[in-house]
């Protein structure tokens, strides 16, 4: 019985205009909003697509005008004029990011994003993006995962992967040599995809004319708190996106993947010019005058359609206001 009370009591406080106090609490802060794939419900990949990391286009929709109705919503470059000072941000900020560099990315939500005029930025793998084929290997080790398969392919592998999660598998075979990679990945249980996962490097340079910008995401997509030279990792980020998107890419901007980061990370993204780094820390980030002057990482909320949707592709805007709103700047 409570359990069912919360939902309705929350939706009467939003709609109430109760939830705006915790709004007016949070207004000098960055709030940065991360998304992964945006898929139509008529697709037939949907049916395989991660349902943690993917939105509905109708949930998507809804959510963009949601923020246009209490954020003001900027870009990843006045972020960035904000750490250095030159430009405040406006109360209410808010940034919409993507992570990894999905084709659904520019397949669906970048038109919806242009209808609605709003700025976003993906932060890219660049191999992922360089890879000929359909699949993604990682999201296939991934999707073996998500059906308990794992265990039972690993089986099968060298000793190295033994106690390994997902996101271990996924990185011990990223830093492996491509041949024995490729050998390894032969044996995986795949399933068969309609479209390619990724964008490739021409589909990048087309995200400029949504008004979408491309920032770093790792070379290999592992965590770069495993990778041994982080600013050779970052380097070679910067120059394969600068190259794919003729000079377009915020080369000064990385999200981390799988948002995981330690002072080393942090120090060697300084060294190669990173000026914003941003983590799945579900933090919103507190200005000073609109300025984000105080060094550190940026935290950003993960917007999952579990927790969000009323019902299949219907907004709930008191749950919404309440992960983005119920929560201290830091």
């Amino acid at each position: 019985m409570r359990r069912r009370l919360r939902p309705l009591l929350r939706r009467t406080a939003y709609r109430a205009g109760a939830l705006s106090l915790a709004r007016r609490r949070v207004r000098n802060a960055l709030t940065a909003v991360m998304f992964h794939r945006v898929m139509d419900p008529a697709d037939p990949d949907i049916a395989l697509a991660d349902p943690v990391y993917t939105v509905s286009t109708p949930l998507f929709a809804q959510l963009l005008r949601f923020f246009r109705d209490h954020y003001a919503v900027v870009d990843l470059r006045h972020v960035l004029d904000a750490i250095e000072g030159k430009r405040a941000l406006p109360r209410h900020a808010l940034l919409i990011t993507f992570d990894d560099g999905w084709a659904d990315n520019l397949r669906y939500a970048a038109p919806l994003l242009k209808e609605q005029g709003l700025p976003a930025v993906i932060f890219v793998a660049a191999q992922a993006v360089q890879e000929e084929g359909i699949a993604w290997w990682q999201e296939e080790v991934f999707a073996v995962g998500r059906k308990d398969g794992l265990d039972k392919w690993l089986r099968g592998l060298p000793e190295q992967f033994d106690g390994a999660d997902a996101v271990g598998v996924v990185t011990r075979l990223a830093l492996m040599d491509e041949a024995a990679r490729s050998r390894l990945l032969a044996t995986l249980p795949r399933e068969k995809y309609q479209s390619r996962m990724m964008m490739k490097d021409a589909e990048l340079r087309e995200l400029a004319g949504f008004g979408i910008d491309v920032g770093l995401h790792g070379y290999l997509h592992v965590p770069l708190t495993d990778v041994a030279d982080v600013g050779d990792e970052l380097g070679r980020t910067r120059a394969a996106l600068a190259r794919m998107t003729e000079g377009k890419a915020v080369i000064s901007a990385l999200g981390c993947p799988h948002g995981r980061y330690d002072e080393r990370v942090l120090n060697a993204a300084r060294d190669v010019g990173v000026k914003a780094v941003f983590t799945s820390d579900k933090l919103l980030n507190a200005t000073d005058g609109g300025m984000l002057t105080r060094v550190r990482p940026l935290g950003r909320l993960g917007m999952n359609e579990q927790n969000l949707a009323a019902s299949p592709y219907r907004l709930d805007k008191s749950s919404t206001a309440r992960w983005l709103w119920a929560r201290d700047a830091l």
